[in-house]
């Protein structure tokens, strides 16, 4: 049976968020342990990087070797992330240059496919409810308030995007946050527990 399935790794996990919770936490005595805990999470996540590399050579070399399905995109996927690496590391200014003049645009043209979703809800909106037409306005709205043009075409813009900003969205985005911690909170206590056990592959 593998490590991760056995029952003692959940009693590790049990003693260790006891012990630095107890001793750290309320008292500060195990500062420097709680230090390093926190240090091997930070290298356990940069060794995870690396296994993530070591996957993605992997997959797109053999996707190439097989010449799989698009497997030149496997082939630019290669070019790209050996020059970007180099250059991160070795020229400095050939790192600047990819960064703000190839991913940059790459990134804003993403965000331009966001019409798309406009299309889909204004779709949607024709067919649905009120709150259809109620979601395709005030996107239309805030989408209009952060672009520049928007108060050129209309003051208005400015001043119902900043209420929407300030008042529905941070109540929403304050209810999501507020279930967000409710359900680690209630998850943790599973784990605690012995209740969720799904962490130890089972």
């Amino acid at each position: 049976m593998s490590f991760l399935k056995q029952k003692e790794f959940a009693i590790l996990l049990f003693v260790a968020f006891v012990v630095f919770l107890m001793f750290n936490y309320y008292t500060g005595i195990a500062a420097p342990q709680a230090n390093e805990f926190v240090n091997w999470g930070a290298y356990l996540w940069n060794f995870s990087m690396i296994i993530g590399t070591i996957s993605l050579f992997q997959a797109h070399g053999s996707k190439i070797l097989k010449k799989g399905k698009d497997w030149p995109y496997s082939i630019l996927i290669f070019v790209s992330f050996i020059v970007y690496f180099i250059a991160a590391y070795t020229v400095p200014d050939v790192y600047k240059f990819i960064l703000n003049q190839i991913q940059v645009p790459i990134n804003l043209a993403i965000w331009v496919t966001a019409f798309t979703v406009f299309i889909m809800i204004f779709r949607g909106a024709r067919t649905k409810s009120w709150l259809g037409i109620l979601l395709l306005l005030s996107s239309a709205i805030t989408v209009l308030w952060m672009a520049p043009i928007g108060e050129v075409i209309w003051p208005g813009f400015g001043i119902i995007g900043n209420w929407l900003n300030s008042s529905p969205n941070s109540a929403v985005m304050s209810a999501i946050t507020i279930c967000m911690g409710v359900g680690l909170i209630a998850t943790m206590i599973r784990e605690l527990l012995g209740k969720e056990s799904h962490y130890l592959g089972d």
